[in-house]
């Protein structure tokens, strides 16, 4: 935890010199890093289920948390062993619609987190039974260049208005941390500084 923040480190392989899962155990031996979201959109299912397999086996040795992300993540989240999965807001729209519940059951996915990047997106997110939302983007990123940042102003009013935590996300670096949690995240994302 970094000032009582959860610090989430969004993978991306294609980032990182040298070897990808060299590169996780830097990052889960991190004191401040709590979660790894094993974000690696170009890979099949069996790719996917394979390099979460080790990811996971890395973060839970460093006891840290490791959710899956996305739409590939979905059809074999009892075969993971992950702690948690990230969504677009999109899916998990489809997900739960599909599903024919919010949240809950048995088998069910205990943490659930959406991206959003607005307050009507994080009350719907909400609303879809995500436990927490990411807001984005928080400062210009070179992962989504042309996209204009929100700022920790918007930052600290979604928080507050906010029926789920937010974690802050995009652009942010160590320099950025302090930022957003004093704007009310009750964490934040970090991909680029800790994928070089």
């Amino acid at each position: 935890m970094y000032r009582g923040g959860v610090i989430a480190c969004i993978t991306n392989r294609r980032l990182v010199k040298g070897d990808f899962l060299a590169q996780i155990e830097r990052v889960v031996a991190m004191e401040m890093v709590d979660w790894i979201i094993v974000r690696e959109k170009d890979l099949s299912v069996e790719e996917y289920r394979m390099l979460f397999s080790q990811v996971a086996r890395i973060a839970h040795r460093h006891e840290k948390k490791c959710l899956a992300h996305g739409r590939i993540a979905l059809g074999v989240m009892s075969e993971l062993g992950a702690d948690g999965i990230h969504l677009p807001l999109d899916v998990l729209r489809e997900w739960r619609a599909a599903s024919g519940r919010q949240s809950g059951g048995e088998g069910a996915v205990q943490l659930v987190g959406a991206s959003a990047h607005s307050a009507a997106e994080i009350a719907e997110a909400a609303a879809l039974g995500a436990a927490y939302a990411t807001l984005s983007p928080i400062f210009a990123t070179a992962c989504k260049p042309g996209a204009v940042p929100l700022g920790t102003t918007a930052l600290a009013a979604a928080c507050q208005k906010s029926p789920i935590p937010i974690f802050a996300l995009g652009g942010i670096g160590r320099d950025k941390l302090d930022a957003c949690i004093e704007a009310g995240a009750a964490g934040c994302c970090m991909m680029s500084e800790l994928m070089r």
